[in-house]
C-alpha cells in the first residue's frame, strides 16, 4: 500500500473510500459514462463538505467562530487532507470524462 492509499485510507470514511477507489486505473475505465457523472456528482458533494467543514474549524482555531462541537477544534489537517483526497479523486474523473469526450469527436 502506497503511502498516500495508507493517507486515504485514515482520512476518509468507507463510502469516500469505496469512491475514490473507483476513480483510479483500470476501476475508472470500466465505468459508463453515467457512473462517472454520478460519481463527479458524489465526489463533488464530499468534497464541498469537506471545504465548509474546515473553514469552519479554521474559525474555531482563529477564535472567530463558537465551537461547533463540545470542544473547539485545535487543528483541521485532517479535513483539508480529505478534502485535497476527494480533490484529486475529482480531477482524475474528469479528466477521463474529457479523454472520453475527446474521443468521441475524433
Amino acid at each position: 500500500m502506497t503511502q498516500a492509499a495508507r493517507l486515504e485510507a485514515r482520512l476518509l470514511t468507507a463510502s469516500e473510500l469505496e469512491l475514490v477507489a473507483q476513480t483510479r486505473p483500470p476501476e475508472i475505465e470500466r465505468q459508463s459514462d453515467d457512473e462517472l457523472k454520478a460519481a463527479a456528482r458524489r465526489l463533488r458533494e464530499a468534497r464541498d463538505r469537506a471545504k465548509g467543514i474546515a473553514a469552519r474549524q479554521r474559525r474555531e482555531i482563529r477564535g472567530k467562530a463558537a465551537p461547533h462541537g463540545a470542544r473547539a477544534a485545535k487543528d483541521n489537517f485532517g479535513t483539508v487532507g480529505k478534502g485535497q483526497a476527494l480533490r484529486d479523486a475529482l480531477d482524475r474523473v474528469e479528466a477521463e470524462q474529457r479523454r472520453r469526450a475527446a474521443a468521441a469527436l475524433k
